[in-house]
């Protein structure tokens, strides 16, 4: 099994002033530096990407996932600058920053304007093959339902120019301005898919088949399904359980574990409107809200007995797959909190946002060989 689903994850890094900790348009002093060809350009200079291998285990991940923040961390500074894996930077403004250079870039801010100049968000998108036998459509239909729980476990981004926004993933909500963004629709096939692509492209809705922003969404160019609702994680082990997690849904949905809901007395339609509303609570409050469920008596259940049940529901696959020990990461980052509310309780504990720059940069290269401070090991009260 691990053989067929196998995942790769992309991380997009903060460029901070090793100083200041303010955001830095230098991704092209960083890649000109670079000699591994294995970082690369995003739309905005503040940041920049990498993707990994493809793995066929979390653990492998793990290990790539912590090679390339070395690589990326050591080449940005050489010109003077540190990384953060965090949602949004806590208080630079986007006015001074430029967009990074390329005709593909171009084409995106001619298209959206003011949306795509001032947006600085750093995700993490997570990929998991599916074989040319299976159904990548009812698979989405799947696991679109669950990420909700995605966005809860990922939050990261709850400052946005200098203030606390009171939600645990700004990220998300800038991230929704974008017209194609948000819940993918329910599609009846894969001819669907094709068919609705084609009249985005052919209309210039959208540039290329890339710019469905979809939350899940198969991927234009990879047989994979690309989830891209979750939130740059600060700590590497938090992320792979995340990808672990991922990889296990779409497996579980694959073999028949995981079935599309289907609540009592409600059409499809209002179903993407309870999802939709999930995924506005997951952004707004973490970990400590809570997720309609039409088919509970309450309506409505935590957000921390949600994703349990789910992860003892997919275990056994996880453990077809190999993944266990990632995956049991859940419960230990259910029990101290996403990045949002470590982010918190670390601002809180320092005194203001920029020494919280320092504590991330700590944070983002903790286990690669880089890190620099041993007191950054304990873990901060949620």
């Amino acid at each position: 099994m691990s053989c067929e689903f196998t995942l790769g994850v992309e991380e997009e890094y903060q460029l901070v002033d090793a100083e200041s900790g303010a955001l830095a348009s230098r991704a092209r002093d960083v890649l000109a530096t670079d000699w591994t060809m294995e970082l690369r350009p995003e739309l905005q200079e503040t940041t920049l990407e990498i993707g990994t291998p493809v793995c066929a285990s979390a653990a492998e991940l793990d290990r790539e996932l912590r090679r390339l923040r070395f690589q990326v961390a050591a080449t940005a500074a050489a010109v003077g600058l540190d990384i953060v894996a965090a949602g949004m930077h806590p208080f630079s403004r986007w006015e001074s920053h430029q967009l990074a250079r390329g005709d593909r870039y171009r084409e995106i801010a001619a298209r959206y304007g003011r949306v795509a100049r001032d947006e600085h968000n750093f995700g993490m998108h997570v990929h998991v093959a599916v074989a040319p036998g299976r159904d990548r459509i009812r698979l989405l239909n799947v696991v679109r339902h669950y990420l909700p729980h995605l966005i809860a476990l990922a939050c990261s981004s709850p400052y946005f120019e200098g203030e606390d926004t009171g939600y645990a993933s700004f990220r998300m909500v800038l991230w929704r301005r974008w017209p194609t963004a948000g819940v993918p629709p329910r599609l009846a096939s894969e001819k669907e898919y094709e068919q609705f692509t084609d009249l985005m492209l052919r209309t210039t809705a959208i540039g290329d088949p890339r710019g469905l922003y979809w939350g899940v969404r198969p991927h234009a160019l990879y047989p994979t399904l690309e989830f891209r609702v979750t939130d740059a994680c600060p700590r590497v082990e938090d992320a792979v359980a995340i990808a672990a997690l991922v990889r296990a849904l779409v497996a579980a949905a694959a073999e028949g574990l995981l079935r599309e809901p289907r609540p009592r007395g409600f059409s499809r339609a209002v179903q993407d409107s309870i999802l939709a509303a999930n995924e506005w609570r997951a952004m707004r409050y973490g970990l400590a809200g809570s997720l309609v469920d039409p088919e509970i008596a309450s309506g409505q259940e935590p957000v921390g007995a949600a994703v349990r049940r789910l992860v003892d529901r997919i275990a056994p696959v996880a453990e077809a797959l190999g993944d266990t020990k990632a995956l049991e990461h859940v419960d230990a980052l259910l029990g101290r909190g996403n990045g949002a509310d470590r982010m918190r309780a670390a601002r809180d504990e320092l005194g203001g946002l920029r020494p919280l720059i320092r504590w991330l940069t700590g944070e983002t290269l903790l286990g690669t060989g880089l890190d620099r401070r041993s007191d950054q090991r304990f873990e901060p009260p949620a």
